[in-house]
């Protein structure tokens, strides 16, 4: 027993010095910020203590229930199973999104194009994405997508199609993608979409990729021609975190439509974030991220899985979207009628919204959003996070285990309400 402890903290710090490897470059830490893959927690170290201590120690679902448990200020969770609630913790507090909140982007897609509105196979200029891509700011998440298109050959002179974009903005979680998408299917309609899906407690959707740049914007402002991209730096701090949502949320409107017509990238190159950008700026832009719960999500999901609310043809898109990466891996085509997920992490902040019906038709639904999380250490939740949805869709006991961990907060959360 003691051995294999040993092989298994061995196994961590190893992935740890992996991660922390490829993770070098400017603001790779940042975001993920409003990109991709998950990497955000305690010390490993703090992490093997508890394994030590716990009877299924080897088991990485039980070692994450463990952490929701024993860290309710930092995490809201909302699972579902077959339509009823089966575990919940937190679900009402209002949470960072990260790059979660695409999901709402690719249901406005599906919407517009299944009437026609915009063409999924138009094509789309390469430069057109460029002008909303911030080198170093997405965990290579767009470089990754660009290499990906030229393997498949779906690059032709210059150009994708608005339906690879699409899927980039999900399956590889591009921010340029994802902001160019906010500028074709337009800011309000997204909104609006949003509102009708039901999500009651959501903020408005704005172009966050955009708001990176306000201090450069607010600072510019106040210095003109003679700005400087170091002086100041401490009162524009202070002056993004008095913002109010409103003004914040303008700011970036406006750098969103400066950035559209920077054909030049004169703009962004005048901006040198690369000399200011710093971890203050990241926490506030984190702290500032649009919001909602995981109670929404779980709904949301659910809708997601009961095709709910779509037509046949905004299925037909949201599927090629949200489920086609999923549904080509054997083990999914074996055991699964269909399933999705987005989830999105900044150097704080980690979530997962995701669905699925298996064969003999249970529905399963799992919103789980941290918040606060240790910058230091990335290297242990994605694991821990899959194992946790394969024996949530798999393993009864497991679900029952979940139940009695969590599930009994559920009923005192609603009697609160």
């Amino acid at each position: 027993m003691k051995r294999k402890r040993l092989i298994i903290v061995a196994t961590i710090l190893a992935t740890v010095l992996i991660v922390m490897g490829v993770a070098t470059g400017l603001l790779s830490f940042m975001q993920n910020q409003v990109a991709n893959p998950p990497n955000t927690v305690r010390p490993t170290t703090a992490i093997a203590a508890e394994v030590e201590g716990e009877t299924k120690e080897q088991d990485a679902a039980t070692r994450l229930l463990h952490f929701v448990e024993e860290n309710a200020e930092k995490v809201s969770i909302t699972i579902l199973r077959d339509e009823k609630k089966l575990a919940g913790q937190e679900e009402n507090r209002m949470m960072p999104l990260a790059s979660t909140v695409k999901t709402i982007i690719a249901i406005e897609y599906a919407k517009q194009a299944a009437v026609d509105q915009i063409n999924p196979d138009d094509r789309v200029k390469l430069i057109s994405l460029e002008r909303f891509y911030l080198p170093g700011l997405d965990g290579g998440a767009h470089t990754a997508w660009l290499q990906n298109m030229e393997a498949k050959g779906r690059i032709q002179n210059e150009t994708v199609s608005v339906r690879d974009v699409a899927k980039g903005m999900i399956q590889f979680s591009s921010n340029a993608n994802a902001e160019y998408l906010m500028d074709k299917l337009g800011v309000d309609a997204i909104n609006r979409t949003r509102a009708r899906m039901g999500l009651q407690n959501h903020d408005p959707i704005y172009p966050f990729v955009s708001s990176i740049l306000i201090p450069y914007e607010w600072m510019k402002e106040r210095q003109g021609e003679n700005w400087n991209n170091t002086k100041n730096n401490i009162s524009a701090k202070e002056a993004i975190q008095a913002m109010s949502d409103t003004e914040f949320r303008r700011y970036a409107r406006v750098i969103h439509n400066k950035l559209r017509r920077d054909v030049s990238g004169s703009y962004k190159k005048n901006a040198d974030i690369e000399t200011w950008y710093d971890q203050d700026y990241d926490r506030i832009n984190t702290d500032r991220f649009i919001a909602s719960t995981t109670a929404d999500y779980a709904s949301l999901m659910s809708k997601l899985n009961r095709r709910q609310g779509f037509t046949k043809a905004e299925q037909k898109l949201l599927s090629e979207v949200m489920e086609e990466p999923f549904m080509v891996l054997p083990e999914n085509q074996q055991f699964l009628k269909h399933t999705g997920q987005k989830g999105g992490s900044t150097a704080y902040v980690l979530t997962l919204a995701m669905y699925a019906t298996d064969k003999e038709g249970h529905s399963t639904e799992l919103a789980v959003f941290f918040n606060d999380l240790d910058p230091s250490t990335n290297a242990s939740f994605p694991e821990m996070i899959n194992v946790f949805k394969k024996r949530l869709l798999h393993d009864e006991s497991f679900r029952e285990e979940v139940n009695r961990r969590i599930g009994v907060q559920v009923a005192l959360l609603n009697a609160r309400v």
